[in-house]
């Protein structure tokens, strides 16, 4: 065998390998963690030299063996370098949350800070609740309150929506790092409450993989709500399915979201923005469903959506739905799917 046969074989080898790695992690067969295999890219230059070994003066097919391997051993370890500089302990690293926006969109008749239990010292009366470590916030649910809004902002973590609440809203944080601050602020004439929920400024944690940020959340099913919702990284994992949710706004960097939506609301706005990052939205088969679909890299599952024309799909019977859900989505390098499930 040649030197131009065994390159071929080789090269040709090496991308078969890689193309059905690949499709099994989109297919979601299989799931490779990259940042966990960074560490132990010395490795890669333990095989090249083996490669070399024992290749003797035919090199062939191994020269450029040895040259890929070389390359992502280099790959490796900048990037492991670079993750490992913002690393005090050599376990653990760190980035900063700083975000100003506030969400003082609606004018308020008062301000609340509801019913919170904090692991550290109380706010002496202040409207916002201290940073903290451990938090629990409560609201009542006014008889007035017809329309409520969540504004959720938080840099990187693991947030939960489930089950309902006598409350207006309900929400248990956990940080080991970073804690959180939440009010609320209502409108008598407009009848309506906003609730914020945001992650304090400063460093966020990641210890052994794991985030040290998780919210746990319950809202009340009686309003009718405009959610908002901004997570940098993690997870998130939001059951809408008892809410009358007019319209939900998703903003994500690189997080894996999954969001289910019910058919309490005749129509339902979801405009979703997503950096690099995997969503699933799920939503009855009941409900008329439309997607708009903007950015040639996303990876996308629809289910029995039909495509109507570039960037447009539709379930089948929408014109004729009762009770309909649209969608915008804007990707960078995303996976979006819509699940249908039946209700």
């Amino acid at each position: 065998m040649d030197m131009k046969t065994s390159k071929g074989i080789f090269w040709g080898g090496l991308l078969v390998i890689l193309g059905i790695l690949w499709l099994l992690r989109n297919l979601d067969l299989i799931d490779i963690d990259w940042y966990g295999i960074l560490p132990y890219w010395p490795i890669l230059l333990i095989l090249a030299g083996f490669i070399l070994l024992v290749s003797g003066k035919e090199r062939g097919a191994s020269g450029g063996a040895v040259g890929l391997l070389i390359t992502l051993a280099v790959f490796g370890a900048i990037v492991n370098k670079t993750d490992r500089a913002f690393d005090h302990s050599g376990r653990d690293w760190h980035f900063n949350w700083n975000d100003d926006d506030d969400n003082d969109e609606h004018n308020n008749d008062y301000d609340d800070d509801g019913d919170q239990n904090e692991d550290e010292n109380d706010d002496n009366g202040q409207e916002d609740s201290k940073k903290q470590l451990n938090g629990n916030y409560q609201y009542e649910m006014e008889e007035f309150i017809q329309k409520a809004y969540l504004n959720l902002e938080g840099g990187a973590g693991s947030f939960k929506l489930e089950g309902n609440t006598d409350k207006l809203f309900a929400a248990n944080t956990r940080s080991s790092s970073v804690g959180f601050i939440s009010n609320r602020t209502v409108n008598k004439l407009e009848g309506s409450a906003t609730v914020n929920l945001k992650m304090e400024e400063g460093n966020v944690t990641i210890k052994n993989g794991k985030i040290s940020n998780e919210a746990s959340i319950q809202l009340n099913e009686r309003p009718v709500w405009h959610i908002d919702l901004g997570i940098g990284a993690g997870k998130g994992d939001f059951d809408f399915s008892n809410y009358k949710v007019e319209s939900l706004k998703v903003s994500t960097g690189v997080a894996e979201m999954d969001v289910k939506l019910g058919d309490k609301q005749a129509e339902t706005n979801v405009f979703v923005e997503a950096g690099v990052a995997s969503v699933t939205l799920e939503i009855p088969e009941s409900v008329g469903c439309e997607v708009r679909l903007d950015g040639a890299m996303n990876i996308r599952s629809f289910d029995d959506l039909e495509k109507v024309s570039d960037g447009l799909y539709r379930s089948p019977g929408y014109d004729g739905a009762a009770k309909k859900v649209h969608v915008k989505f804007e990707g960078g390098l995303s996976k979006v799917r819509i699940k249908r499930y039946e209700r």
